[in-house]
């Protein structure tokens, strides 16, 4: 049966998740109980004291204590059967866990481990993989906490939740061998899709140089893709706009038809940038406005130009293709 933890006071509950904020340098606890995949309103229970935390959850919070702190606790905290989650409403009988920040750390973590499958993060750069990681570049990103790997792309809820089901979920199972895991957020309509892996993590950091951490204006298409042919360049740059592109229609009374264009508005200059010179290089006729932050293609031969050579997957776009079709 799973394991509970209950700190035997109010005390030494609210130290403990002082020390959590302070060893984990968070600024947030929404970076924090997001990144771990917890509900707020849960994670305020355990924090609150309403909810016992389990086991395994336990472990991941107390990864980067230092060892006072770790003896401290070790004190003060007790294990109860997983039908005591509730602390509220029943009689508490429990019995000492005198090493669960030792061996229960370490059986917790292997066991993770042995879930997740390892691959050759220098496998063969495909379109596929390229596309997965312009995706990463637009809605994504890579982080190590303790020992512990994850990545993680945010989406639109409403509008996205067929893209990541259908399209999406399968790119990583395909390519690494790894089933992600998605959370819906209904209260902010966010999608969350993660992956926990150390060779995903490494693949991202070290073969393609995508630094970790939250997404930063500086992440660029990474010179492997860069540098390869036109169908695996233009496929990451197919990601990116999945992830981040807009497609509309100008219907002021100045233009005979609706007048299409696509937009792609990234606080990334560099990135703009790069695109920019991609679609340059491959005749796609585009402009850059507001310090190089938004790229433009308009016009309808020149954005049928780029639906023909950037191949969108993200269904948000599905309407707005067949309506240009009938210009």
């Amino acid at each position: 049966m799973k394991k509970r933890i209950l700190f035997n006071t109010g005390e030494s509950r609210n130290l403990f998740f002082e020390k959590v904020l302070e060893k984990n340098k968070i600024k947030r606890w929404k970076d924090f109980y997001q990144e771990l995949d917890i509900q707020r309103q849960t994670f305020d229970r355990y924090k609150g004291g309403k909810l016992t935390i389990p086991e395994e959850l336990f472990v991941k919070f107390s990864v980067r204590l230092d060892k006072d702190s770790k003896e401290y606790f070790n004190k003060n905290v007790s294990i109860l059967q997983e039908n005591w989650g509730a602390i509220k409403g029943g009689k508490v009988a429990y019995s000492k866990h005198k090493y669960i920040f030792d061996r229960g750390r370490e059986i917790a973590i292997e066991r993770i481990k042995s879930k997740v499958p390892r691959f050759d993060i220098y496998q063969p750069l495909g379109e596929e993989l390229s596309y997965f990681i312009g995706l990463l570049i637009g809605d994504g990103f890579t982080n190590k906490y303790g020992r512990y790997y994850l990545t993680q792309f945010t989406g639109n809820a409403s509008k996205e939740k067929e893209f990541y089901e259908e399209l999406i979920l399968p790119i990583p199972k395909r390519l690494f061998g790894i089933n992600p895991k998605i959370r819906y957020e209904f209260k902010s309509n966010a999608i969350r899709f993660n992956l926990y892996s150390k060779d995903l993590f490494l693949m991202i950091t070290r073969r393609f140089k995508i630094e970790a951490g939250r997404k930063t204006r500086d992440v660029v298409i990474p010179k492997e893709i860069l540098n390869a042919n036109s169908e695996i360049l233009l496929a990451c740059i197919a990601g990116i706009y999945d992830a981040e592109g807009c497609m509309y229609f100008d219907k002021r009374n100045y233009y005979k038809n609706p007048y299409p264009a696509m937009s792609l508005n990234m606080k990334n200059p560099s990135l703009i940038k790069q695109i920019s010179n991609v679609f340059s290089k491959y005749g796609i006729k585009h402009s850059t406005i507001k310090g190089d932050k938004t790229l433009y293609v308009y016009g309808k031969d020149s954005v049928k130009d780029f639906l023909k050579k950037v191949k969108l997957l993200n269904y948000k776009y599905k309407k707005d293709i067949e309506f240009l079709k009938t210009l």
